[in-house]
């Protein structure tokens, strides 16, 4: 009896990505966007990591209007992390500045985008409530081809966060 009662529960699950906090404020024509997160790899993805595996995370963001929820704009920001196994050394990558940065712990690179700061050009805006909606995930389109398909279908591989919603108004 006490097998079958255990059947219906999962085990909770030490990996993945979470968005804790968000603060947005105004610039020229954009909005600097601060964001406080978690990243947590699984054991595959840090074992397929240390094998050469490329693993980009996507930092998701799209801006709506909180009155009719047009969507005014739509941005997603990608992350590498690479192993270098000859300098035992770990790499990030960010391809919209193509900038890297060496680490020689994994944990030192999570850290490092643990706390982002984000530009996200939105034109000009005119004044109203608005709705910044932000998510990170795990890009298992970007692994090499057989991996995606397993990826796919594996919890393993699952790290995205849900949808967060952060309201703010912009005042004239």
């Amino acid at each position: 009896m006490f097998l079958l009662a255990g059947c219906g529960q999962r085990n909770p699950v030490d990996y993945g990505f979470s968005i804790n906090d968000v603060s947005i404020s105004r610039a020229y024509q954009s909005l600097n966007v601060r964001l406080q997160q978690d990243l947590k790899l699984s054991e595959q993805a840090r074992e397929a990591l240390n094998h050469g595996v490329t693993l980009t995370i996507a930092l998701e963001m799209e801006l709506r209007n909180d009155n009719n929820m047009t969507v005014v704009r739509r941005d997603a920001t990608r992350f590498q992390f690479r192993y270098l196994p000859l300098s035992e050394r770990y790499q990030l990558e960010d391809e919209k500045k193509g900038e890297f940065t060496t680490y020689s712990r994994l944990r030192h690179l999570l850290a490092s985008i643990d706390d982002l700061q984000s530009q996200l050009a939105t034109g000009p805006l005119p004044s109203g409530s608005y709705q910044l909606r932000t998510r990170l995930r795990l890009d298992e389109s970007r692994l090499p081809a057989p991996m995606q398909l397993p990826a796919w279908f594996s919890p393993q591989w699952n790290h995205d966060s849900d949808w967060s919603v952060w309201p703010f108004k912009i005042n004239a």
